[in-house]
């Protein structure tokens, strides 16, 4: 098992970095910090890192790999650092590899930050929306209701969401969920929040009636202020269309990938390893994971791996990519981008 380290955003960046900025000022502050890092272009035999921004079910590819010894079987020296907003830093080789969501991928590289997904991990997601107790009984809500008639009894009720209604993909999964329903894609509001914990905690305290995030969230979250699931995009026809999408993946700067495609190409190799075993064992991978993600309760995060769909091999066509980004368009996630964006965002050289 290799070295495993968190950092908080506030340790990585100084603190002008730290200060809000357009995506341009923002890339020179880091090229800027990544020039007194030390070795931030390490090649064969040296260690690595590949980061994640929060020990959870989503970035399990990652810790498994290393748990597990893939990283190690590929004859690398992986550091799994936990870095807030790491997108940038991957960008600029700071980071060397990291997980990254499509999503994010495709934004940055609309600015042309030469941040690049080099394989998949999460496809078909899953988010749950669950209802408090406490705005069940305030919107006189009942069990014999259709999805359309409860959607439209919460309308004035809140989800929270890290980032806010623009930028976070349950907030933009909930707008088209109201939209296929025929209801007002605002009907339901967005609270942000700066993190998961305060996320849960608005919940807890009643200042949100509604949770709608993946597992093991929400069950989580009911554990402790009691309610019920009322909606599943993964097991919804409505949501059809996401079967096979890319969600996630592995990044790193189109520069570094191109100078260590070998490098590139065993970090692809040990992440679809992991990919497969959370497939074909989820719950023994749970048992394997819950030492790196014990803020979950370990049944809560069993019940939750079997959720999660990961791609074989780590592996999509650039074609499979393709479609993967204009489904996620047509939700709202980003503008559709140009040829020129999503050849820079993607890339399958790396995989089997």
């Amino acid at each position: 098992m290799n070295n495993r380290s968190s950092v908080a955003s506030s340790k990585v960046l100084p603190g002008t970095a730290r200060r809000r900025m357009g995506g341009i000022t923002a890339a020179i502050a880091l090229m800027a910090a990544a020039g007194c890092a030390g070795n931030t272009n390490p090649g064969a035999g040296e260690q690595i890192t590949v980061s994640v921004s929060i020990a959870a079910p989503a970035n399990a590819p990652i810790f498994l790999a290393d748990e597990l010894g893939y990283f190690e079987d590929e004859g690398l020296d992986v550091k799994v650092q936990i870095i807030a907003n790491a997108s940038l830093q991957i960008a600029t080789g700071k980071v060397q590899y990291g997980a990254v969501n499509t999503s994010t991928v495709i934004q940055a590289a609309a600015q042309d930050t030469k941040l690049q997904q080099i394989c998949v991990t999460q496809v078909d997601p899953s988010y749950i929306l669950a209802v408090s107790n406490v705005a069940w009984e305030r919107n006189n809500m009942n069990e014999s209701m259709s999805l359309k008639e409860m959607l439209a009894a919460l309308e004035g009720e809140n989800i929270t969401a890290i980032g806010g209604r623009t930028v976070n993909p349950g907030a933009k999964l909930l707008e088209s969920l109201l939209k296929k329903e025929g209801l007002p894609a605002e009907s339901i509001g967005v609270l942000s929040q700066a993190s998961t914990a305060a996320s849960t905690a608005a919940f807890q305290k009643g200042q949100v009636g509604l949770v709608f995030q993946p597992q093991p969230i929400p069950d989580q979250v009911l554990s402790v202020a009691p309610g019920r699931i009322i909606y599943d995009t993964g097991s919804s026809d409505l949501f059809s269309e996401l079967n096979g999408v890319s969600w996630s993946g592995i990044g790193s700067s189109t520069t570094y990938a191109a100078e260590h495609p070998d490098i590139s190409e065993k970090i692809c190799n040990a992440i679809g390893k992991a990919n497969n075993y959370l497939d074909e064992k989820p719950e023994e991978a749970a048992k394997t994971l819950h030492k790196d993600m014990n803020s979950f309760d370990e049944k809560v995060l069993a019940d939750s791996m079997e959720t999660y769909k990961w791609a074989k091999d780590a592996a999509m066509s650039e074609e499979q990519f393709a479609k993967s980004v204009e489904v996620l368009a047509e939700l709202g996630m980003f503008e559709q981008p140009s040829a020129e964006v999503l050849d820079g965002a993607y890339t399958a050289d790396f995989q089997k």
